[in-house]
């Protein structure tokens, strides 16, 4: 990702989520303008989750609208929606644990030519130097700091143009969210727009320049990410331990 690096936008309408007839996600709406970071905040069972396997086709999900890059992509299932630029970092990374490091990121640059790959491996090795001294090293073998390192580089390696992120401080140590979250600064300040669900809610805050509250499964707010940090509603909700 240069700085020059192309960046999407995605707007939706009406996503519902149930599981058994029980909803999960209300009918919530919310956007990512091109080049910016957002971020859903809510305590664990809001929807959060639930919110991202819907947008992504990983579980049965109703919307209303949904469009990428002004291109409705209702329906499309995960892979297409891959293709067309939406990478996707699941809550648990869900790597091969069997796998190599180089492996693992071969699946995700599997569409470019040779060239293309050979450029990008490098370019992820630059925002990962751990992985590259691990390249050989077997994916089970890792440690959670770098199994997380190496999901996000896994979808690094297919050029999104928008990374949607599920709890990528789940289970860290705070030196090695230091280190996720670092990483994830450099990418928002090339241009690469980001939807982000995460429980760290002050990273969240800090990272994203604006927010989504969600509330068994309902939008219950939008505001700035200073808006936010500075409320003391939301500090006695989700903030209290920073």
């Amino acid at each position: 990702m240069t700085a020059q690096s192309p960046v999407a936008a995605l707007k939706v309408e009406g996503l519902e989520v149930a599981y058994g007839g029980t909803p999960a996600v209300r009918g919530i709406s919310f956007s990512v303008a091109k080049g910016e970071v957002v971020t859903v905040i809510g305590s664990n069972g809001a929807g959060k989750t639930s919110m991202l396997k819907g947008l992504t086709g990983l579980v049965p999900a109703r919307v209303a609208s949904v469009e990428f890059d002004g291109r409705s992509i209702a329906g499309m299932p995960t892979h297409a929606l891959s293709r067309l630029g939406i990478g996707y970092v699941p809550e648990g990374r869900e790597l091969f644990r069997g796998l190599s490091v180089e492996e693992e990121l071969k699946i995700g640059g599997r569409f470019l030519d040779r060239d293309a790959y050979a450029a990008r491996l490098d370019e992820i090795f630059g925002l990962f130097p751990r992985l590259k001294e691990r390249r050989r090293q077997i994916t089970r073998t890792m440690s959670g700091g770098e199994q997380q390192m190496l999901a996000i580089g896994r979808v690094l390696m297919g050029e999104p143009k928008l990374l949607l992120l599920d709890e990528p401080s789940l289970g860290l140590a705070p030196v090695i969210q230091d280190a996720v979250y670092g990483t994830l600064k450099m990418l928002r300040d090339r241009g690469l727009a980001m939807l982000l669900v995460e429980q760290n809610v002050y990273r969240a805050l800090r990272l994203a320049s604006r927010a989504y509250v969600l509330e068994l499964g309902q939008i219950t707010r939008e505001a700035s990410s200073d808006e936010l940090i500075d409320d003391p509603v939301i500090q006695a909700a989700y903030l209290g331990r920073h």
